[in-house]
């Protein structure tokens, strides 16, 4: 299910994202794996949902994944992949960082951080492509 959002709020998502990555590199450098985590998968969706606004007025609402479906006509099929990819294995790690006992280790942290400097360098990019036209 989408939800239609003023297009103008796209840059607000798009901050968020910028703080989510910020606050994960931090929660990772002081070993704070499950909050790098949380905080990477975040911003990952905070980034998708400022594309969605910003090309289509609208973003996903209530399963993470839908924003796949809703992002796929922005993306070039590299980038898509690319970024399906990216975002599906973020949110394989939500459950299990938020909800499970189990602590996430260093290696789960590095990965989720690194997936999500992708995502938000993709969508950055996308969304100047987009202000320039």
């Amino acid at each position: 299910m989408a939800r239609s959002i003023d297009e103008s709020k796209a840059s607000n998502y798009l901050a968020k994202a910028e703080n989510s990555l910020r606050m994960a590199k931090i929660a990772l450098e002081e070993h704070a794996y499950d909050n790098a985590v949380m905080s990477a998968i975040h911003s990952a969706i905070n980034a998708m949902d400022a594309l969605c606004v910003l090309y289509l007025g609208k973003r996903a609402s209530g399963v993470h994944s839908e924003t796949l479906r809703i992002i796929k006509p922005i993306l070039s099929t590299t980038e898509y992949s690319d970024t399906s990819k990216q975002f599906s294995s973020l949110l394989s790690m939500k459950n299990a960082s938020e909800y499970q006992p189990d602590p996430m280790d260093k290696s789960e942290a590095e990965k989720s951080v690194v997936w999500a400097e992708r995502i938000l360098e993709r969508i950055r990019q996308k969304m100047k492509n987009l202000e320039h036209k």
